[in-house]
């Protein structure tokens, strides 16, 4: 868990604060708490030359113990990044802090920080994610420091003329199909883009939209349909100038 969920939990944070730098995705809105993605999926990998964006979203726990039992009935208060070492060259962090100071993270709220930039050199870098964890002793609020690894990003060559021609959107199909509360809508992209999914009733109406960053290969994205009555719905998904409909079915 810790290895998972606390090195992940910190990695989104940014080194620089900037309004609006990225938006929480409303999927994770439920959660207990979590880091999406975490360090068993991780980062996008990139390519020298082509712009790069890899958006996280998190909740950070109140309980400190439901990440690791070591910290059993310890109170965070607040989490502040201190850095990432080890980044590509040509990449930056940035986060969109939850209060005046510069990239803190409140317990209990969905928060998102984004990497980005234009990757200069390849090579496979190894993370060392540097935070400060405010936790509450007996009334005091004292600050612990600690750095967490697990991420790594892979940057490759620039990509090549049959790869910046590949379809930019393939192999849409949501799973399972027929389902019964909640299904995956996964498709794949030739190149890094932003990605909308949308589901719309039989008779066109918006029911739900997501948009992502999508990374390079097969994309994963949740839909819930709880409050859904049974039937046939169509879902869209776009990215650049390429649009897939399909239909699913929602059977309990």
């Amino acid at each position: 868990m810790k290895k998972l969920l606390l090195p992940a939990l910190f990695a989104c944070i940014a080194g620089h604060s900037a309004a609006q730098v990225c938006t929480p995705n409303p999927l994770y809105q439920d959660s207990l708490y979590g880091v999406w993605p975490d360090t068993t999926t991780n980062f996008a990998a990139g390519a020298v030359g082509v712009p790069y964006f890899q958006t996280l979203d998190l909740i950070v726990p109140q309980n400190a113990g439901v990440v690791d039992p070591l910290f059993e009935g310890i109170l965070l208060d607040s989490v502040a990044f201190n850095g990432i070492t080890g980044l590509p060259p040509g990449l930056s962090v940035a986060c969109a802090s939850q209060t005046p100071n510069v990239c803190t993270y409140l317990t209990g709220q969905l928060g998102c920080g984004v990497i980005q930039g234009t990757p200069t050199q390849t090579g496979t870098y190894d993370l060392t994610l540097n935070v400060t964890a405010y936790a509450s002793f007996f009334g005091n609020v004292v600050p612990i420091d600690q750095g967490f690894t697990g991420y790594r990003i892979v940057i490759t060559e620039g990509q090549s003329v049959a790869e910046l021609n590949m379809p930019a959107l393939a192999h849409v199909r949501n799973v399972p199909n027929p389902f019964s509360n909640r299904t995956q809508i996964e498709f794949q992209l030739g190149r890094a883009a932003e990605a909308q999914v949308k589901v719309f009733n039989l008779l066109g109406e918006e029911l739900w939209s997501s948009t992502v960053q999508g990374k390079v290969g097969v994309n994963k994205l949740t839909f819930e349909a709880s409050n859904m009555p049974e039937g046939v719905y169509l879902y869209r998904v776009s990215s650049g100038r390429d649009t897939f409909t399909g239909r699913m079915v929602l059977n309990r």
